[in-house]
């Protein structure tokens, strides 16, 4: 069953869908959320709230031919509001966004690459949270720009040049460091 036909079975009170549903997409929208926001129960809350309201408002639904993207959609403007909720000041660029190296980890095997792991967190660290949460989209959850522009709430344009500019700066940084690493080492 595709995302499109399996959202359909859940608006129509389908028991086993939304089970599916659930069960497919839990820890990949814990972890994107604790991504942001680092208190895990505002996301677990967030969650919870979250697929209750589905549940509960399951007919009123709109459709969507991706249900990943609907539910981190969905998540990430819930964690925003409860925030929100709490602090008055909250500003939605000036929230972080945490991006762990497991791919990059994947390139750095060896015991002699360390110092490269470092560094290339280290660079990260350089980009701002924006930049690391679209890294992580693209990257991570393997979203279409499409699907970073509706989650982000950018324009194409926007997602596309937010990630083009976050890996300029990433080579820069580490050419940088490599440079000087491969100076010391001579």
């Amino acid at each position: 069953m595709n995302d499109e036909q399996l959202w359909e079975s859940l608006k129509k009170g389908d028991q086993q869908a939304f089970q599916q549903v659930y069960d497919s997409h839990i820890e990949s929208l814990l972890q994107y959320g604790c991504r942001f926001c680092k208190d895990r129960e505002t996301v677990e809350d967030s969650l919870h709230d979250l697929f209750i309201y589905i549940w509960k408002n399951r007919e009123g639904l709109s459709s969507t031919d991706s249900i990943q993207r609907y539910l981190m959609v969905a998540l990430r403007r819930r964690i925003i509001q409860s925030l929100k909720r709490r602090s008055s000041e909250l500003d939605e660029n000036s929230l972080g966004f945490a991006c762990d190296l497991s791919i990059e980890e994947q390139w750095i095997m060896d015991e002699e690459n360390e110092e490269a792991k470092s560094a290339l967190q280290g660079a990260f660290e350089k980009l701002s949270a924006r930049q690391r949460e679209a890294i992580y989209l693209k990257y991570y959850q393997q979203l279409s720009y499409e699907a970073i522009c509706e989650v982000m709430d950018l324009n194409y344009q926007s997602a596309r040049n937010l990630i083009f500019n976050s890996i300029q700066t990433l080579r820069k940084v580490m050419t940088l460091i490599f440079l000087v690493f491969f100076l010391l080492v001579l």
